[in-house]
């Protein structure tokens, strides 16, 4: 059994919360469907928790905590990145999201063609 989980993802849905005032409240998650999990990134105000895997019901949710400053960045490689793939590892729970190899100076042209 592998101790990664790397898949390529194309949903995302984003949720903003405002009802904690809690200085340790997650501000905003971002949620990815893979295939046969959910990553969950959450991005918290305070005190970063550390990565944890769980079962909701069949699912395997994976949920990767980042600081709240970091949201911004997150974002923008979602809306102008693609293919981008998600990273788990299940020993250490260190987990990300990245981009392909792409080539130096690609800049913004579009390849859907």
């Amino acid at each position: 059994m592998s101790n990664f989980h790397i898949e390529e993802f194309n949903k995302y849905k984003v949720f903003l919360y405002g009802f904690e005032d809690n200085e340790d409240a997650v501000e905003a998650s971002i949620h990815l469907k893979l295939s046969n999990a959910m990553g969950i990134l959450k991005f918290c105000k305070g005190k970063v928790p550390t990565n944890y895997t769980e079962m909701k019901g069949p699912t395997k949710i994976l949920n990767l905590h980042f600081r709240a400053n970091r949201y911004p960045h997150f974002i923008d490689l979602l809306r102008y990145e693609k293919p981008l793939f998600f990273y788990y590892n299940k020993e250490t729970h260190v987990g990300f999201i990245t981009t392909s190899d792409e080539p130096v100076g690609e800049g913004d042209v579009d390849r859907s063609l």
